[in-house]
C-alpha cells in the first residue's frame, strides 16, 4: 500500500491535470471558436479527442517516470531522506512503469491516427517520446537540454490543434470543395494553427525557466556527477540572466497577443495581461534575483505555474477571437 502511495506521489498529478488543461483549452477555446466565427464545424469528435488526451498524458506520465528513473544518483546526493526512487519504490519498478506509460501513449497514438487516417503524425508522438528519453538520460545534464524539454512541451496544444485541422481538411475534402475553396480552407486553417503554435512557444518558454531553476535547485548532485547544466558552466548569475531573457520575451510575446485581440476586446485583454500576468511576471524576477536556497527557488517555480494558469485563463476567458 505504502508503495502505491509513492508511486502516485511521482505521477505528479496537478502537472498531469495541466496538460490536460492545455488541451482542452486549445480544442475548445482557440480551435473551436476560431472554426464557428467562420460558419464552420469542428470535425474532431469525442474519441479522438480523447485519445489524443490519453496519448499525451501517457507521454508526460513516462517522461516523469523516465526523469526518475535516471535522476537517483542524484537524487541519493540531493535529497537522500525525502526520495522516493530507489528508497521506497525500486528503480526496477519505475522502468516498469516507464515502458507501461509509454506503451499505452503509443497504441492510443496509433489507434488515433488510423481513425484519422493519418500515419504521418503518429511519428510525432513517438519523436517526442525520444525527445523526453534523450533528455532525461543525457541531454538534462547539458547547458542547452531545456531546449528539448521546451519542444516537447509546445507540442502539447500543437497537436491537437493539428488533428482538429486534419479531421476538418478530409470533411470539406469528402464534399469535393473546389479548388479555390480548399486554398480558403487552407489558409485558415493554417491561421488557426498559428495560434496553437504561439501558445505552445510561450508555454515552451516558461518551461525553459523552470528547467533552468531546476538545475540550480540540483546543482550540488549535477556537480558531483560531473553533469554541464548552464548553472555549473557559467554560475548562477548567468544562468539566471538567461532566466530574465527568456521571461522578457516571454513577456513579449503575451503582451503582443493581448494587444492582437479583436478591437472589441483589445482593452480588455490587454488590461487583463497588465494587472494578472505582468505583475507576477515582475515579481518572479525579485523572487529569482534573490533566490539561494532551495525554498526560494521553489518559490519562483511557483509563480512560473501561477503565469501558466493565467494564461491559460486567458484564452479560456477572450476565446482568442482574431478579426
Amino acid at each position: 500500500m505504502k508503495t502505491l502511495t509513492n508511486i502516485i506521489k511521482l505521477t505528479r498529478l496537478p502537472l498531469l491535470l495541466l496538460v490536460v488543461a492545455i488541451q482542452l483549452t486549445t480544442h475548445y477555446c482557440i480551435v473551436e471558436p476560431m472554426i464557428t466565427h467562420a460558419d464552420g464545424e469542428v470535425q474532431m469528435g469525442t474519441l479522438p479527442l480523447t485519445l489524443c488526451l490519453v496519448a499525451t498524458v501517457f507521454i508526460a506520465l513516462g517522461g516523469f517516470w523516465g526523469n526518475d528513473y535516471f535522476d537517483v544518483k542524484i537524487d541519493r546526493i540531493n535529497r537522500p531522506i525525502t526520495r522516493v526512487v530507489d528508497l521506497f519504490v525500486s528503480r526496477d519498478t519505475i522502468f516498469n512503469l516507464y515502458i507501461g506509460a509509454t506503451s499505452i501513449a503509443v497504441v492510443c497514438a496509433g489507434v488515433l491516427s488510423y481513425i484519422a487516417s493519418c500515419f504521418d503524425y503518429f511519428f510525432i508522438f513517438v519523436a517526442v517520446i525520444g525527445l523526453l528519453w534523450f533528455y532525461s538520460s543525457s541531454y538534462k545534464r547539458t547547458w542547452w537540454g531545456s531546449l528539448l524539454l521546451a519542444v516537447a512541451v509546445a507540442m502539447i496544444p500543437v497537436i491537437v490543434c493539428m488533428y482538429n485541422n486534419w479531421f476538418m481538411l478530409m470533411h470539406e475534402m469528402s464534399l469535393q470543395i473546389d479548388q479555390e475553396k480548399m486554398v480558403a480552407l487552407s489558409a485558415f486553417l493554417n491561421n488557426v494553427l498559428s495560434k496553437a503554435v504561439i501558445f505552445g512557444v510561450l508555454l515552451a518558454a516558461w518551461v525553459i525557466v523552470i528547467d533552468i531553476i531546476r538545475a540550480m535547485i540540483e546543482e550540488k548532485g549535477e556537480r558531483e556527477m560531473e553533469c554541464h547544466s548552464l548553472p555549473i558552466v557559467y554560475g548562477h548569475t548567468v544562468a539566471k540572466a538567461v532566466c530574465y531573457i527568456v521571461i522578457l520575451l516571454a513577456m513579449v510575446g503575451c503582451g503582443k497577443v493581448a494587444l492582437e485581440s479583436t478591437a472589441y476586446l483589445s482593452s480588455m485583454a490587454t488590461n487583463y495581461f497588465l494587472f494578472t500576468i505582468a505583475p507576477v511576471a515582475i515579481g518572479l524576477c525579485f523572487q529569482l534575483k534573490k533566490s539561494k536556497i532551495r525554498l526560494d527557488y521553489m518559490i519562483c517555480t511557483g509563480m512560473i505555474y501561477a503565469i501558466v494558469a493565467l494564461m491559460i485563463a486567458f484564452v479560456v476567458i477572450f476565446s482568442y477571437y482574431y478579426e
